[in-house]
């Protein structure tokens, strides 16, 4: 019998790393275990087999196959000379047969770069029909944590084309590392975390492999160009990409400006009320203590930036001003390359508190730029209003339902917008029964324009004097993004969403990510090792 070559691959979506196929032949028509493989005499559990196209585990070539295939991870180049051992084990045999091969890579896409040792592999897979163009995405990779020097300076993400094989680095950013090495045995060994982000391309409907390669200690920290500007001191910040600028509160590190670079001179903002930021919330009220958000801060303490060529990322959390019992963080993302401004937030009520509004989800404009207000509504359908045609301060406006998938400012006149894309909220309540939220936004107006998502909200009912309450351990989380966008311009009926639309059916439903695959490492036993469990527990035994 004979391992007969076929092939040299590059990475695909059903094989994430550089590999050789190779066909058994001429072989005896009998169940064949690959008891072990070595590759130029080291051995290789890396590898898979096949009978007639369907993987084997464990790896058994079974009698009456038309077909048995080896799947060998190899990293290669052309040109490469590989002596393959395969120790076979018929049923019976005392002792298995070994089968030897001599492959010369002949590829014409192998290894991306040799001085790079090792690699992870993800599968990004685009299930929306959708093509994705420059998407962000964030990966946390475990690492041995002597396989690699400087994170920073040595990781690099490669993309295999899906057609050619072709690889091709991208731009990357890693913003955090951190190793632990407490001990070494079977059951743990020193790791260094990282999390790092870049930005991808895939077609519709279609998977693609990207390859994160590490442990090249000589390597220097790449120097990738980008569209992002960050300037400004402390909490006045300014945030640029190639779709807008952003300015931050110089007291609150709030958003306090957004202005598109499709509009020249145009600003999105409020400057009215407060400390005039565009973004607020969370905010809170519970008589007799005034109203106050997290834009009511003066230089909250707890404040990061995280800044690269991939995103700038500005952190802040704190407790609300006066309001020891709550807790909030904010975090804004802004990308290379992507009109969307994302906002994350979380609540915290850390004691029993008493409340008539709670609230999070804000745009404040003044009424300067728009006028108009749309929205998708769950029905699917699109709806749109004149403002000031709505009623005005102190009555809502208007209300529509929470789950809307996306609203927008916007201009019939001149077509400018400034969107909102709704992606998650949800909450947890640890004691005392279910969370609670009320099930809908608000439009509001008067000396401003404001939209808004109450959790608690009786102010504006028609009982306003109820005073609800909030139960300590219960958290809420909320993610939209802002989206400055443009619009026809004329009559409602010839107004065209379908970017605002488009815009949230992507980030809606992000690319798919598998988990990390990596080659196996010599330290990882042969045999599952258990958990240590604090009594004893059989789990191979049903």
């Amino acid at each position: 019998m004979e391992l007969q070559k076929l092939y040299f691959s590059a990475p695909t979506p059903d094989a994430p790393y550089y590999f050789v196929k190779a066909a058994l032949t001429g072989a005896p028509d009998v169940e064949l275990e690959v008891a072990e493989v070595r590759v130029n005499g080291v051995r290789s559990r890396d590898f898979s087999v096949a009978n007639d196209g369907a993987k084997a585990v464990p790896a058994v070539w079974r009698a009456g196959a038309a077909q048995r295939h080896l799947y060998l991870r190899l990293d290669w180049q052309k040109g490469d000379e590989f002596d393959i051992e395969l120790d076979l084990k018929a049923p019976g045999a005392a002792a298995p047969e070994t089968l030897c091969a001599r492959f010369v890579a002949d590829g014409e896409h192998g290894y991306w770069n040799k001085a790079w040792k090792y690699y992870a592999s993800h599968v990004l897979k685009e299930t929306s029909g959708r093509a994705r163009v420059q998407e962000p995405v964030h990966l946390v990779l475990g690492l041995y944590m002597d396989r690699l020097t400087d994170p920073e300076a040595e990781l690099r993400v490669v993309e295999i084309d899906p057609a050619t094989g072709a690889a091709a680095e991208v731009r990357s950013q890693v913003y955090s590392s951190s190793s632990w090495d407490k001990w070494q045995n079977i059951n743990c060994q020193p790791t260094t975390t990282v999390q790092i982000a870049f930005l991808a391309d895939v077609p519709a409907n279609t998977s693609k492999v990207f390859l994160i390669f590490y442990g090249n200690p000589g390597a220097q920290k790449p120097n990738y160009p980008t569209d992002l500007k960050l300037s400004g001191e402390g909490y006045g910040l300014s945030i640029e990409n190639a779709y807008y600028t952003v300015n931050l509160h110089k007291e609150s590190g709030s958003i306090d400006e957004i202005l598109p670079k499709s509009r020249p001179g145009l600003v999105y903002c409020h400057h009215l009320e407060t400390n005039g930021a565009l973004q607020w919330n969370p905010g809170i009220y519970a008589p007799p203590k005034t109203w106050m958000h997290a834009s009511d801060w003066v230089y909250p303490a707890n404040f990061k930036v995280i800044a690269g060529p991939i995103f700038v990322m500005v952190k802040r959390f704190d407790p609300i001003v006066d309001y020891e019992e709550v807790e909030c963080s904010i975090t804004y993302t802004f990308y290379s390359g992507n009109p969307g401004v994302t906002v994350e937030s979380n609540i915290d009520v850390t004691r029993d508190l008493d409340v008539v509004a709670l609230r999070n989800g804000s745009v404040v404009l003044n009424k300067e730029t728009t006028g108009d207000f749309v929205w998708q509504d769950v029905d699917h359908t699109v709806k749109n209003v004149h403002i000031t045609d709505l009623p005005r301060h102190p009555v809502k406006g208007m209300v529509f339902d929470a789950r809307t998938p996306w609203f927008a400012f916007y201009n019939r006149t001149e077509g400018n917008a400034l969107g909102v894309l709704n992606l998650e909220f949800g909450g947890v309540r640890r004691e005392g029964g279910l969370i609670e939220a009320e099930p809908y936004y608000y439009l509001h107006w008067g000396p401003w324009f404001y939209v808004s998502r109450p959790i608690i909200y009786t102010f504006t009912s028609n009982n306003p004097q109820r005073v609800m309450h909030m139960t300590a351990g219960t958290s809420f989380f909320e993610k939209y993004q802002l989206y400055p966008f443009e619009v026809g311009r004329g009559e409602a009926e010839y107004d065209d969403f379908t970017p605002l639309a488009d815009a949230w059916a992507l980030a809606a439903e992000p690319l798919s990510k598998t988990a990390a695959k990596f080659d196996t490492d010599t330290r990882v036993p042969d045999e599952w090792v258990p958990p240590i469990l604090v009594s004893h527990f059989e789990e191979l035994v049903d």
